[in-house]
């Protein structure tokens, strides 16, 4: 018998634009840094449908559905095909180009699927919430609502494809995306190329007379700066079901989700007792993984010893999985060494009930 060796086919990487946003695409941040042309949706309107591309905590039998903009100009053309996509934007008011991030094997989907999605959204209150988010915005509605499934969702993603840059990575002027300013589904190539450089950390001297002015310094202090959203049903999802599950290995009598933190109105995620000793779990649902686990460890330390207590014998921090975890291994083994803090890292899969081991 022949032996049939199956290829594997290699995905096509496209370039997408998305409209600016301030809040990392989890919600609508208004009119700043829109388009202005006139005759744009997002001029008239106040907002773009991939607003919502990266609010992954709305999940749907294991897929995120969003919109892109590139591909409605020819759904029929991409349809029920599978890319990577290298996302970019651009700051309407400066007219810099940023790399935000990409997503591998991105799926468009079909006229019939989107209407479905859309049934599932409304049912669950999704719909209505990114209404309300509209409003907050000073956005209109647009289609948004009234329009067919397909003119809100055109495509899908595992959330674990998604790798969002935890800052927006200016792209330099010689970048050949800098010709481009449309929403096109474009090839990408090597000659667009950009990277988050991370250099060794050294002193820098001062430069001039300003108070706080190194080289290179130049902060835009009359607009607002773009910022990372938590995901708040993500955040909502894992502490029910990681609850769940600690009780069924602590029992219930030991597990106390969003526990007094004994400091104002502050409450843990979650607290474990074993025996006359506790761990508290800190939740953070970030698109960026170090975004999550800085703030995570922020909060945790000041809930456990504030101002000379030691309260848990162990501290966790949790988040969602993420396809770049081996950096926060060696992170939390690193500050354990160090400072011997008695703190650990962990992702919880909320849809298949997955608590990882401690790193």
């Amino acid at each position: 018998m022949r032996e049939v060796v199956m290829k594997k086919v290699e995905l096509e990487t496209r370039i997408a634009r998305l409209c600016w946003n301030l809040n990392g695409w989890v919600m609508p941040s208004g009119t700043q840094g829109k388009s202005k042309d006139k005759n744009s949706y997002e001029y008239q309107f106040g907002y773009g449908h991939e607003e919502w591309l990266f609010d992954i905590g709305k999940v749907i039998d294991g897929y995120h559905y969003g919109h892109l903009e590139p591909i409605r100009k020819q759904q029929s053309a991409f349809e029920n095909g599978t890319y990577n996509v290298w996302f970019y934007t651009i700051d309407g008011e400066t007219k810099k180009r940023y790399w935000v991030g990409d997503i591998k094997s991105i799926e468009v989907i079909d006229a019939k699927k989107a209407v479905e999605v859309k049934k599932i959204y409304i049912r669950n209150g999704w719909l209505e919430e990114m209404k309300q988010q509209l409003v907050t915005a000073g956005a209109k509605l647009g289609n948004l609502i009234s329009g067919n499934g397909i003119e809100t969702f055109n495509v899908r993603f595992l959330p674990t494809n998604l790798k969002v840059n935890e800052q927006y990575a200016e792209l330099s002027a010689d970048n050949p995306i800098y010709k481009q300013s449309r929403y096109v589904f474009a090839y990408y190539g090597d000659k667009f190329e950009a990277k988050v450089n991370e250099v060794e950390f050294q002193f820098v001297e001062p430069v001039g007379t300003g108070i706080g002015m190194v080289a290179g310094w130049n902060k835009r202090k009359h607009l607002r700066e773009a910022k990372e959203i938590e995901i708040n049903y993500l955040h909502a999802a894992i502490a029910k079901e990681l609850t769940k599950h600690l009780r069924q290995v602590y029992g219930r009598e030991n597990v106390t989700p969003e526990h007094p933190a004994g400091q104002g109105s502050s409450r843990v995620d979650i607290v474990v007792r074993q025996g006359t000793e506790l761990t508290f779990y800190e939740i953070k649902t970030y698109n960026s993984l170090r975004t999550s686990i800085r703030e995570a460890i922020g909060q945790v330390l000041e809930y456990s010893l504030w101002t000379n207590h030691s309260r848990a014998k162990r501290l966790v921090v949790v988040t969602q999985p993420h396809n770049d975890i081996d950096k926060a291994k060696t992170y939390f083994r690193h500050l354990r060494d160090t400072y011997n803090l008695p703190i650990y890292f962990q992702t919880y899969d909320f849809e298949h009930d997955i608590l990882s081991e401690e790193f």
